[in-house]
């Protein structure tokens, strides 16, 4: 391939790259769909942050004013690592805890980046020179600026994930039923796309470059199709659990404060007589053999509440709803094995209240730490 033709194609992806994110900019703050209007800042709680996030990428100009001079796309990989691996910690704090700093907070916050943004770009306008010493230091600051976000960004992605965990458990017996499957999918999203950027500033080719370009212009284009034309399959679920994954955080937090006796709302022995009167119902009534059983069944026919029954569950040795009912429903299914080994797995897993013959597998393995077939063998 020529060097002029590789240049071309460097600057059109450049280019277009830029002006995808300039109209997702454009789209992101002064479009809002129609269907949605009435409920808009539910539906999209992390708008303005996303919009902001396409704004940013006008760093990209001074890369595009000097394509193929190595400084220039040194600068632009070592940007892009940096205010990706920072930026991207305000948007998910944003869209899943509706969390934002204060303007004095995001600047102390993005301070470092805005630092090693300048110095990376002294060199494109020749006020230092872009020498092997300059490569060496930046290279090193750079990656180690963005090791402290993506730790964060880790941090944040591990106990996102244990609210998660804590909200669907806490409420429904089986795992096809969790309505928080959307937020499980996206969370590792963010630091992919750190890695992504990460890679090419190790690689620091322009093919590399030219690759990223290429496929963000595909998710942009995307994404600004889906804003058009919007459909929320997901969205009313994860908006009507968003207030309780907010709500769990805010609780988590102020427990750390509190002394473990203060948090609890039972005594010893009321707690120890719900638990005897919760697991009498479960296995006189058999209710844990009902696929789609939830907490709130659960409350209503025990007669009482949520908070109540949810603290006695907490209390006991099963933790959380889901581990109490598919403890139970485990049992009854070694039960059937026991009795009858030529059972079809799939027929045990129906029986014991599972939705899915896989779904029977995957718990009886976590709980068993055998397969229901490992388990026959060894009986």
């Amino acid at each position: 391939m020529a060097s002029g033709t590789a240049l071309l194609l460097c600057f059109s992806a450049n280019l277009a790259f830029i002006v995808t994110n300039l109209y997702g900019w454009l789209l992101k703050r002064f479009y809002i769909p129609t269907p949605f209007k009435e409920h808009f800042h539910e539906l999209y709680p992390a708008q303005k942050a996303v919009a902001t996030l396409y704004l940013l990428q006008l760093f990209e100009l001074p890369y595009l004013f000097h394509i193929g001079q190595a400084e220039a796309l040194f600068y632009i990989n070592g940007t892009s690592v940096l205010f990706f691996s920072s930026y991207m910690l305000v948007l998910v704090k944003g869209y899943f805890f509706l969390e934002y700093p204060t303007p004095k907070q995001l600047f102390l916050f993005m301070l470092p980046v805005v630092i090693c943004w300048l110095v990376l770009l002294l060199p494109v306008f020749g006020v230092i020179p872009f020498s092997d010493n300059f490569q060496t230091v930046m290279f090193v600051v750079v990656t180690v600026v963005a090791a402290i976000y993506v730790g964060l960004l880790i941090k944040f992605r591990n106990q996102l994930h244990r609210h998660i965990h804590k909200l669907d458990e806490d409420e429904y017996s089986n795992e096809n039923d969790f309505p928080l499957l959307f937020a499980k999918k996206i969370q590792w999203l963010p630091l992919a796309i750190c890695l992504l950027m990460y890679s090419c500033f190790v690689l620091n080719h322009p093919t590399a470059k030219l690759v990223r370009d290429l496929v963000f212009i595909v998710v942009n284009v995307w994404f600004a199709i889906y804003t058009l034309n919007p459909h929320r399959s997901l969205r009313p679920v994860l908006n009507k659990v968003l207030p309780e994954l907010t709500q769990v955080m805010k609780e988590e937090k102020a427990e750390e404060t509190v002394e473990p006796e203060d948090k609890y709302h039972l005594t010893e022995e009321q707690c120890k007589e719900m638990e005897t009167r919760l697991l009498g119902l479960l296995r006189n009534e058999k209710l844990y053999l009902e696929d789609h059983l939830t907490m709130s069944d659960l409350t209503q026919r025990m007669h009482t509440n949520k908070n109540y029954l949810g603290e006695v569950i907490a209390r006991s040795e099963y933790e959380s709803f889901y581990k109490l009912i598919n403890t139970l429903r485990i049992e009854h299914a070694c039960q059937l094995l026991d009795a009858d080994p030529s059972l079809k797995m799939e027929q045990v897993g129906f029986e014991s209240g599972f939705s899915s013959g896989s779904a029977f597998s995957q718990v009886f393995k976590r709980m068993k730490g055998v397969s229901p077939s490992e388990y026959l063998r060894g009986s």
